[in-house]
């Protein structure tokens, strides 16, 4: 039986307009019905995920910045957080800037750029957050741990930034894509299927009570963390290797889909 279904939001929970439809909201308030826990899980800071937690009324503690923070929305409660130490991050800022790489760092509360570009304005059209512009290099205004940085990039760039950063830190930092455009940068054993099995042990579940959907890099190793793990039809490769089952594409409502079928199977549990 399935007693918490944690999802991801861009490209998985969200339709093309970054947004929840009518039908999976419903699926959604009709499982939390049922008995199950719903927990979003995103790369995405606090201010921009709280609106929808709201909006969805869920029911457990969140999964944000890729897994390096859980934060419950319900109580203002941080329940765990691990940050990139101040020195790391700010080499890592530093190679990133010498390669012409757009930059964004979040230290906890909002997220920062050098000045605003094509980019910033996309980002913040997708999470209805603004950046804050510093106008000068981000590097040298960073002073501090950062929760989370990510580099935005054409596909081709992203791909071979992430090549030679990994090369670069082989230890204390974690690299990964959450977009072809995205990559992620959290602290070394940051990930969010860590960060689900804690989440699921202070909720005292078993693998095997848990469901998680996601299409990026960075959900792999949520879905393989989760008894239930979905992957979406558009999904890359990594999640669709390790997923239980696949799911239609997002933009066909893919995760209600398939919590509308567990429903009538009877698949969710009171917690």
């Amino acid at each position: 039986m399935i007693r918490l279904i944690a999802t991801d939001l861009d490209d998985t929970l969200l339709d093309a307009n970054s947004d929840v439809t009518p039908r999976t909201l419903g699926a959604l308030r009709r499982a939390m019905d049922a008995g199950a826990m719903i927990s979003l899980s995103s790369g995405r800071m606090t201010e921009a995920m709280v609106p929808f937690a709201e909006r969805l009324g869920v029911n457990a503690p969140m999964i944000l910045y890729n897994g390096a923070m859980i934060y419950d929305h319900r109580t203002d409660e941080t329940l765990f957080a691990n940050a990139i130490p101040a020195e790391t991050a700010l080499a890592v800022a530093r190679m990133i800037e010498d390669m012409g790489v757009y930059l964004q760092v979040y230290p906890g509360k909002g997220y920062y750029c050098n000045r605003r570009t094509e980019h910033t304005d996309r980002y913040e059209a997708s999470i209805r957050v603004r950046c804050t512009e510093l106008g000068v290099p981000v590097s040298r205004w960073m002073k501090g741990d950062m929760i989370k940085m990510l580099a935005i990039a054409t596909p081709e760039i992203i791909t071979d930034i992430q090549q030679k950063l990994r090369q670069a830190f082989p230890t204390g930092v974690n690299f990964m894509k959450s977009k072809a455009h995205y990559l992620e940068i959290v602290a070394e054993g940051v990930d969010k299927g860590k960060a689900l099995r804690a989440l699921a042990g202070r909720l005292g579940l078993s693998d095997d009570e848990v469901m998680a959907f996601g299409d990026g890099q960075n959900d792999a190793s949520m879905l393989a963390a989760a008894g239930w793990g979905v992957a979406m039809e558009n999904a890359v490769a990594e999640c669709k290797a390790v997923a239980r089952r696949i799911a239609p594409r997002n933009t066909e409502d893919g995760v209600a889909q398939v919590i509308e079928q567990l429903l009538n199977e009877g698949k969710f549990a009171k917690g």
